[in-house]
């Protein structure tokens, strides 16, 4: 019972970073090589914000240029689907050998981050698929990055 409180007032008392949003990361993977999805947003030391992200699933990866707008609007979805509440891990109630992880993290000038990540098992609500459909969106007019 104490433990159920306690995770209860730690849910409680967590609140979106007041700090300007400096990276978001997302990835999602299966059982077979590679990521089924892989998305990060950095900003780089000379002031840029670059986005590297995949079009669709298994495909490669884009760069784009973004605007303090476009930012913006990845923290306005963080805020938006309370993603700063995500546990730490997200599992199954029974074993799986098949199926998809996934990670999210953001991070913020300030140092503070959100770190989350699950196996089979996801968040309430639609953060994580709104984060992805965005950088999509963000990477149509993008530069194919050289596989190496």
């Amino acid at each position: 019972m104490a433990g159920l409180l306690m995770t209860w007032v730690s849910c409680a008392t967590k609140k979106m970073p007041d700090a300007e949003l400096v990276s978001v990361r997302y990835t999602n993977s299966g059982t077979m090589a590679g990521f089924i999805y892989e998305g990060e947003l950095t900003k780089e030391e000379n002031g840029d914000i670059v986005l590297r992200a995949m079009k669709e699933s298994y495909g490669p990866l884009f760069e784009k240029r973004l605007s303090a707008d476009d930012v913006q609007h990845f923290r306005q979805i963080i805020e938006e689907e309370k993603m700063y509440t995500y546990k730490e891990r997200y599992l199954p109630s029974m074993q799986v050998l098949d199926g998809e992880s996934w990670t999210f993290s953001a991070k913020f000038a300030d140092g503070s981050s959100i770190y989350t990540h699950g196996s089979n098992a996801w968040p309430k609500g639609n953060g994580l698929g709104r984060i992805r459909s965005y950088m999509e969106q963000l990477v149509q007019d993008g530069k194919e990055l050289s596989s190496f």
